[in-house]
């Protein structure tokens, strides 16, 4: 079953672009055979599109729904398992290519399970609210962004590291595209190629930085051992010098630090918001950036404790010095889509640096956050187009008297605004109090200069958008008053999650502390040969 969770949606956007590519072709068909065709032609062509339409998108959202019937299950046993503490729920091992130890290895527990529904939720929103931007070829944006949930899917159950870079560079693939083929439709298609070059330069090199360290890894493990393996279990137990795996370790990181992103590869990330479509945003903030953070805490803290405690100091300050860099930023945007992804950037700092405190509780806040930021960014993407279509710009200066002329809008947008800081209620909350007390207990100091960046950053927000509620505005710069009810209940929907996880947040921690669990020991470990000097 496991399979079939990873190839599902796959699978899905194959049968939609081959139905769409058939039924072009069938109404090519009819109309060449037509040639004396009435005025109805326009009506015709108009009802062949928006069948093709309805058809690639409904056989998307069927077999997300169905992917997410299969997650339920496993969920379901996860909780109902006879031993809480295993953290295994299903394994799938295959030969893939014996002479090199490579395995088609996958191994599904309850932090795969959990960032898996995580991120066939946004897909399905995404898969809902693209309809409004009509895309043209369909067939092929709905490939894409179901090729898209499956490889991310794949790479939180991945274990053989081969295949995970394989899966890794595979995600990259369908962002270039969602960005160079459906991007903004006021940006030309010169600047929306150079966003998307920028973004695959970065990630592709990064990645060959991962494939020198996953190949070395592999080779020293050859040379102990005598056979080849690149399964994640083996090689975490291969004995190396401190400088190796420093080395080894700079090769992960920066393939991370790319995607999350960090300064000063932050760049391709503003640009890919603002040269791509709301659909193609949703997917690279609630899908993309997600797998970076998780696979520093699955991949390069488990392979490379000693070298992770080495590069701590650096790795905090550097988020630290990126949280607040991005606040003051955030001062002096106008641009919608910029202040929301410079604000993507800043929470993920946060996180980024709270991963090396070492604390079993921040870690279980962290995927409580992972969580409740994807919702929040992504609601927040959606109130940004619904902003543009009514003021026809980005510009926030523009947006005014919103609470006055769109009903439901201004209450939706404080509340996410007010997410981001971490009202009482929302997973928001409890992903912040359980990662600043695991990081205050850890470092004091550091737990203060978290908070601090975090209130900097909420505020310089809250500052670029409080004025758009009040004031008076001509009409005809509104001609939209109220929000459709599909629009209305996909952000009542998310809304709806970060209440339900920030009320009753236990079955998420409960899915994911034995992983968490299992990670802490091993920092833990090396924390105390760390002091005793056995490193």
């Amino acid at each position: 079953m496991l399979v079939w969770l990873v190839f599902l949606p796959l699978l899905g956007g194959l049968v939609g672009w081959l139905l769409d590519a058939y039924l072009q072709r069938s109404f090519a068909q009819i109309k060449q055979n037509k040639r004396n065709l009435d005025n109805s032609s326009d009506l015709i062509c108009k009802l062949r599109d928006e069948f093709r339409l309805f058809s690639a998108n409904w056989i998307a959202l069927a077999f997300v729904l169905g992917s997410l019937v299969i997650t339920g299950i496993f969920m379901l046993k996860a909780f109902n398992g006879e031993n809480p503490e295993l953290s295994r729920i299903e394994v799938v091992d295959l030969d893939w290519m014996p002479l090199l130890g490579i395995r088609f290895h996958l191994v599904l527990d309850g932090l795969a399970v959990l960032m898996i529904f995580l991120t066939l939720i946004i897909t399905a929103i995404a898969i809902i609210y693209s309809r409004r931007e009509r895309p043209n070829s369909s067939g092929l944006f709905y490939f894409c962004l179901l090729f898209m949930s499956s490889a991310v899917i794949m790479s939180f159950v991945t274990v053989d590291l081969f295949l995970f870079l394989l899966i890794w560079e595979a995600v990259s693939i369908p962002v270039y595209f969602l960005i160079v083929l459906w991007g903004r439709r006021d940006s030309n298609a010169q600047l929306r190629f150079n966003g998307a070059s920028k973004f695959l330069i970065y990630t592709q090199v990064s990645s060959l930085l991962m494939l020198i360290s996953i190949v070395s890894l592999a080779l020293i493990n050859w040379k102990l051992t005598n056979k080849w393996s690149f399964d994640s279990a083996t090689l975490i137990n291969t004995p190396i010098s401190s400088y190796v795996e420093f080395l080894l370790m700079l090769g992960f990181l920066v393939a991370f630090l790319v995607r999350i992103p960090l300064l000063p590869f932050h760049g391709w990330f503003i640009q890919a918001h603002i040269e791509s479509s709301t659909t193609g945003s949703i997917m690279i903030s609630g899908l993309l950036v997600n797998t970076a953070i998780y696979s520093l805490l699955r991949l390069v803290i488990p392979l490379f404790p000693n070298a992770s405690l080495t590069i701590m100091p650096i790795m905090v300050g550097l988020a630290i010095i990126t949280l607040f860099y991005v606040a003051i930023l955030c001062f002096n945007q106008n641009d919608i889509k910029r202040l929301i992804a410079y604000a993507h950037i800043g929470l993920m700092s946060v996180m980024t640096a709270v991963l090396y405190s070492g604390s079993l509780l921040a870690y279980q806040g962290i995927v409580i956050e992972i969580i409740a930021i994807s919702l929040v960014i992504v609601g927040l993407f959606i109130i940004s187009n619904l902003l543009i279509e009514r003021y026809l710009t980005r510009n926030i200066n523009h947006f005014i008297g919103l609470k006055s002329h769109v009903k439901y809008l201004s209450t939706l947008t404080l509340f996410f605004i007010l997410a981001i800081l971490g009202v009482p209620g929302t997973a928001n909350f409890v992903g912040n109090f359980m990662m600043f007390l695991g990081s205050y207990e850890s470092s004091a100091y550091f737990g203060v200069l978290l908070i601090i960046g975090l209130c900097l950053l909420s505020i310089s927000i809250i500052i670029r958008i409080q004025p758009m509620f009040y004031g008076l505005v001509d009409k005809p710069i509104i001609d939209k008053k109220h929000i459709s009810v599909k629009d209305l209940s996909l952000l009542i929907f998310i809304l709806i999650i970060l209440f339900f996880i920030g009320l009753y947040p236990q079955w998420s921690l409960d899915l994911c502390y034995p992983a968490m669990n299992k990670i802490q020991q091993i920092i833990g470990s090396a924390q105390t040969n760390l002091i005793k000097g056995d490193v």
